[in-house]
C-alpha cells in the first residue's frame, strides 16, 4: 500500500515542531509495517492509496498555502477513488489537559461522525480498558448538579456551519430559560474569547458568564444537571464524566456525541440518560498515541479496517 504523508499541509511555523512529529511518527510506523510512504514537503499532489493530512480544512477555509495543499490532496483522493486519513484534536483531552495531545483522533475521509470512517468494524474491545488506564479514569454514573452549562464554539467555526456563535448563544439561553429556572452558565470556547465577553447577560435572570480560566470544565461539570452545545467537543467530556448532553445542531448525528446525546431542549429537566458502553468503545477505535503511531501499531489497526476490507 502507498500513502503520502503531507509535511506541507501544516503551517510553515509548525513544520518543525510537535505536528511535524505526528506526521513523521506516522510514516515511521507504515514503514514499519512495509508500506511505501511518500513524504511530500512541496506542492505536488501524489496519487497513493491514503493521503495523510494532520489537520482538516472545509468550504470556508482560508487560502492559506498549507490549507490549499490538504484540499488539493483529499480532492485528488476523491477524484481517483482513493482515501484521505486525517489526523485531528483528542476527544478525551478534557482527561488530561496539561498533555492535551496525549492521543490523536485519526478518521478516514472527514470528521464527522456522519460522514468519516472511524476504523471500528471488528472493534478491539481492549481498547477503551487501555485508554482508560493511561488517564487513571474510573467510569461515572450518571449523576445531577444544579445549573446547565452552555458550552460556547469558537465563532466563525466550521463546524457550525455558518451560523454566528453569538445569535445562537441568545437563543439558546432563551429556549432554555423558558423551560426552567436553573442556574445557567455560558461558557466561552479557549479559542475565543471575545465572544464570552461581549456576551450580555441582562436580558435573563440568573444567568452568569464563565471564561475557560475561571473553573475546569471537570470541576464545572461536577455541578452541571446537563450541558448544552451546537455539536462540540465539550460533549464528550460531560458523558465521560456523566453528565447528560444536548446538542442543537439541525444534524445532530454530526455531533461525536450521537447517538446518545438528547435533542430536545423541552426536556431540559428530565434528560434521557443512555447507556454509554458502545459509546467508550466506539471512541476508543480511532484514538492513538505517538507511541503507538510510530510502532505501526495505529496503523496496522486502521489498514486491517479499511472500508471493504
Amino acid at each position: 500500500m502507498k500513502l503520502a504523508v503531507y509535511l506541507s499541509g501544516i503551517p510553515k511555523k509548525s513544520r518543525n515542531e510537535a505536528k511535524r512529529k505526528i506526521l513523521t511518527s506516522f510514516a515511521d510506523g507504515a514503514r514499519a509495517l512495509g508500506d511505501k510512504v511518500v513524504l511530500v514537503e512541496d506542492n505536488r499532489i501524489v496519487s497513493c492509496d491514503i493521503a495523510v493530512i494532520q489537520g482538516y480544512v472545509h468550504e470556508g477555509s482560508k487560502q492559506a498555502p498549507h490549507l490549499m495543499i490538504r484540499r488539493n490532496a483529499i480532492d485528488h483522493q476523491k477524484q481517483i477513488g482513493k482515501h484521505s486519513l486525517i489526523i485531528d484534536s483528542n476527544l478525551y483531552q478534557f482527561l488530561d489537559m496539561p498533555n492535551k495531545d496525549k492521543y490523536l483522533r485519526y478518521s478516514l475521509d472527514g470528521i464527522f461522525a456522519n460522514d468519516a470512517w472511524y476504523f471500528d468494524k471488528n472493534r478491539n474491545m481492549s481498547r477503551w480498558d487501555k485508554i482508560k488506564q493511561s488517564y487513571g479514569f474510573t467510569e461515572r454514573n450518571w449523576s445531577s448538579g444544579e445549573s446547565i452549562l452552555v458550552c460556547l464554539q469558537r465563532n466563525g467555526s466550521w463546524s457550525m456551519n455558518g451560523r454566528g456563535v453569538m445569535d445562537w448563544a441568545i437563543q439558546t439561553v432563551s429556549e432554555i430559560r423558558s423551560y426552567t429556572d436553573r442556574p445557567i452558565i455560558v461558557r466561552g470556547h479557549p479559542g475565543d474569547l471575545t465572544t464570552i465577553k461581549e456576551f450580555d447577560t441582562r436580558p435573563w435572570a440568573n444567568v452568569h458568564k464563565q471564561l475557560p480560566d475561571e473553573l475546569t470544565l471537570r470541576k464545572q461539570l461536577a455541578r452541571t444537571h446537563a450541558t448544552v452545545t451546537y455539536n462540540s467537543s465539550p460533549g464528550v467530556a460531560s458523558i465521560l464524566y456523566g453528565t447528560p448532553v444536548y446538542v442543537t445542531d439541525p444534524v445532530p448525528e454530526r455531533s461525536q456525541c450521537w447517538p446518545i446525546c438528547n435533542t430536545d431542549l423541552k426536556t431540559i429537566e428530565t434528560p434521557e440518560l443512555f447507556d454509554r458502553e458502545d459509546f467508550y468503545h466506539r471512541l476508543a477505535q480511532c484514538h492513538w498515541s505517538l507511541d503507538e503511531v510510530s510502532i505501526g501499531d495505529a496503523w496496522r489497526h486502521m489498514r486491517d479496517r479499511l472500508p471493504n476490507s
